[in-house]
């Protein structure tokens, strides 16, 4: 019967192509959508690894770009137990960098066109993603060299690749900056090469001496630029009695979440509303969101689903009443209604294989040549549960699909049948 079910599906290829190609279609974009949730889950996790301590801002904001905090509020936190480190920093968007604005960047890269570019060019800005836009955090340098966790220093080039150094408590005050590769590239020489260390970047009004290059190979850590935190203040126009955020040290990891509530309540008595949170938590509210987004996908294949289930039937409809005569001689044979049944769902169980296979494999491909042309960190992921998992939701809908014109030509009398295949 197996074999004669996949035989009646090869006697019609057009109508098992058409079929086919509906269930496809929302299986390639079932794990497309989903690799990239996947995608944007590894990147964030494997950003916030890198970060080990505890992010002090103000609450309820998104991000230290938009976050202000007294600057004492840090010697408030150094006076607590429990504390190793205490780094005060100022974040911001860069203003316009070698001539070009953030606004003019996002809407310029969401076009595909550098005609915003003050020169008139348009090097490079095509390239990037309108979350390419570089950000300032100024660092009170010594401090954040007495931190055992700080990202930036660890991930300094080698001197081999042109990684210049660190910025040093002699670099206080002066324009003096750290980049990354992903930076340089994106504010290339005027010749077109990279920029390296000792060359000048113009932020603002004003130049800046490049004297060192790192590479933390995330699109989240890789956009900012590193000076002095005075430095910072005058090129954000942020006054001296504010910081965006303070980065702390435990001596203890495992006591973070202790921590955290002593530097809230800390803050509280101070009438400051802030947020102390580890990396754990950022994941956690992360995962939330993403919780949310898959839901939403979900509800985007469902219905793509629905419609690949209407064209299951309609295949499979029209495949049974054309054969009306076949299925009556095989009941005057000795088939069951059962056997019939089982024929027709057996050959929507197939078709449904064949799409599922044909899915995954066309999406599995896509995903390979989309990220060769993926050069920010995001890397689209395709776990293998999930590509079992699309074949075995395509042969369920087909099956489900099929089970109607199944029903229909199972419970048609033999003669009937016959009959009307006959007037056919």
């Amino acid at each position: 019967m197996w074999r004669f079910a996949w035989r009646n599906l090869l006697t019609r290829p057009l109508r098992t192509m058409l079929g086919l190609v509906g269930l496809a279609m929302p299986i390639v974009g079932f794990i497309g959508l989903f690799s990239i949730s996947y995608g944007m889950r590894n990147l964030v996790g494997s950003t916030l690894d890198q970060i080990q301590g505890l992010m002090v801002q103000r609450a309820n904001v998104l991000s230290p770009v938009f976050s202000d905090l007294p600057a004492d509020f840090a010697e408030t936190i150094r006076r607590l137990p429990g504390i190793r480190g205490v780094a005060p920093e100022v974040w911001g968007l860069a203003p316009e960098v070698e001539g070009e604005s953030t606004f003019g960047r996002a809407i310029a890269a969401a076009v595909g066109s550098g005609l915003l570019n003050r020169d008139g060019s348009n090097s490079g800005i095509s390239r990037r993603s309108p979350f390419d836009a570089p950000v300032i955090s100024g660092q009170d340098i010594a401090a954040h060299l007495a931190l055992k966790t700080a990202v930036y220093p660890k991930n300094m080039l080698p001197p081999d690749q042109g990684g210049g150094r660190f910025l040093a408590p002699s670099d206080a005050g002066t324009n003096r900056i750290v980049i990354s590769k992903k930076i340089a590239t994106d504010y290339p020489r005027p010749d077109q090469t990279p920029r390296q260390v000792g060359d000048t970047l113009r932020i603002g009004r004003e130049s800046f001496e490049i004297v060192g290059i790192y590479e933390c190979k995330s699109p989240l850590l890789d956009v900012v630029i590193i000076m002095d935190i005075d430095t910072a203040r005058r090129a954000l126009t942020k006054s001296k009695d504010m910081v965006s955020s303070i980065y702390v040290e435990g001596n203890d990891p495992a006591g973070n979440a202790a921590l955290a509530a002593a530097i809230e309540a800390a803050a509280a008595e101070r009438g400051i509303s802030v947020e102390a949170r580890s990396m754990n938590d950022f994941l956690g509210i992360f995962a939330t969101l993403m919780a949310d987004f898959d839901l939403f996908l979900l509800g985007i294949v469902g219905l793509a689903l629905a419609v690949g289930v209407v064209g299951i039937v309609n295949t499979m409809l029209m495949s049974t009443t054309e054969r009306f005569s076949e299925f009556g001689v095989l009941r005057t044979n000795g088939w069951s209604r059962g056997d019939v049944m089982l024929l027709v769902t057996a050959e929507s169980g197939y078709l449904g294989l064949l799409a599922g296979v044909f899915g995954a494999t066309l999406a599995v491909l896509g995903i390979v040549v989309v990220n060769q042309f993926i050069d920010n960190g995001l890397q689209l992921s395709i776990p293998p549960i999930l590509v079992a998992l699309s074949v075995v939701v395509a042969v369920v809908v087909a099956i489900l699909g099929g089970l109607y014109p199944a029903a229909k030509a199972a419970w048609m009398a033999p003669m009937e049948a016959i009959r009307l295949g006959g007037a056919r």
